[in-house]
């Protein structure tokens, strides 16, 4: 599939007749604008009929499903794969600039360059990046297509009914670390407090007991205690964690605790998205 634009730059319908699309280009009546998606421009006027194309997004945290149709064919569909690791960099940008700031000897005080409170509506910067990513490849698309209708879809998550299907009333409330101090204890209690390597050999009558990441903070690990559990300190040591040792092995077969990032997403951005 051609996708061509006029002599304006304005979206017309697409096309399959190469041969002509290659006669045109000899006769340097059209120029190449890109090559992915493949697009022409037309460099001299013509007709702006165009047919009803409508846009189907399914939008998500990781990738952005898209197809466009009209009543007899599909146009272009595809999947994008959005950018990982955003929250990583702007750590990293931030480092930075704080090494920068401490450089300068004689840099004057400023208390109050900082806006104290955010702005009605405000996102994560990770999260506005996606939101932002879905909105630029929407508009990316009108720009080679002449679409007239776009069709959303997002969805709205309850995570504990997710979690816990028979959730209701007052459980909503009552999380499962209700009557804890804090997510240590929680996650002591519930694993007896014992290591829980199968093949601990640590031997102490009381062993120093410290809570580790199934999946690791690196590689998108959170502080749920289904991704939390307990281990000694001699078998929670830097070696066990490199590749090829068990607490690796643990991560890498499965043992990661389900994330729900993708639904807290749809349910933040959902109607922003449609806006």
């Amino acid at each position: 599939m051609v996708y061509v634009l006029n002599k304006d730059g304005k979206p017309l319908m697409p096309t399959k007749r190469y041969a002509k699309i290659r006669i045109l280009r000899k006769r340097g009546l059209l120029k190449i604008v890109s090559a992915k998606p493949f697009t022409v421009q037309l460099l001299y006027d013509t007709k702006n009929i165009t047919q009803d194309v409508t846009l189907g997004i399914d939008s998500g945290y990781l990738n952005i499903g898209f197809s466009a149709i009209t009543e007899k064919q599909e146009l272009i569909s595809g999947e994008v794969k959005l950018l990982q690791g955003q929250k990583e960099r702007l750590y990293e940008r931030a480092s930075y600039r704080r090494l920068r700031r401490q450089r300068l000897r004689y840099r004057a005080p400023r208390f109050n360059n900082r806006i104290s409170s955010k702005k009605e509506g405000w996102l994560a910067p990770s999260i506005q990046h996606k939101l932002d990513s879905h909105i630029r490849f929407i508009e990316k698309l009108q720009k080679i297509l002449p679409i007239s209708k776009i069709v959303v879809e997002v969805a709205n998550f309850d995570i504990q009914k997710i979690k816990n299907p028979e959730i209701e009333g007052k459980l909503y409330q009552e999380g499962e670390m209700q009557g804890f101090w804090n997510l240590r204890e929680y996650i002591l209690y519930r694993d007896n407090h014992k290591c829980q390597n199968p093949n601990c050999k640590n031997k102490d009558k009381y062993p120093v007991l410290m809570m580790h990441h199934i999946v690791y903070r690196e590689h998108g690990g959170t502080d749920s205690p289904s991704n939390l559990t307990t281990l000694c300190n001699k078998c929670h040591t830097d070696s066990n964690h490199k590749k090829g040792k068990f607490l690796y092995d643990w991560m890498m077969e499965g043992r990661k605790a389900k994330g729900f990032k993708d639904s807290t997403f749809m349910s933040m951005v959902r109607w922003r998205l449609v806006n």
